[in-house]
């Protein structure tokens, strides 16, 4: 059901650290590194179908409990 999950960090290289050893032990590897057009940063970490995410927030705010999450959830179609 769900595609992706992703939060905003206000300290990118702090976040990998965390997620790269809670992540490791549920079987993702190193993250894929991003960097958008507009210059932020983000992190792909895959496994199983899945894609956890952590950025820096789009608009250049700082990261809250909602500046820089989404969530998507996995559809058959884009019309689905």
């Amino acid at each position: 059901m769900l595609n992706h999950v992703m939060v905003g960090s206000n300290d990118l290289e702090r976040s990998k650290r965390f997620y790269d050893a809670v992540l490791g032990v549920l079987g993702a590897g190193e993250p894929f590194r991003n960097t958008a057009d507009s210059g932020h940063t983000r992190l792909f970490y895959m496994n199983g179908g899945s894609t956890f995410c952590v950025s820096e927030p789009i608009d250049g705010g700082p990261a809250t409990h909602a500046n820089g999450g989404t969530i998507g959830f996995k559809c058959a179609s884009p019309n689905r």
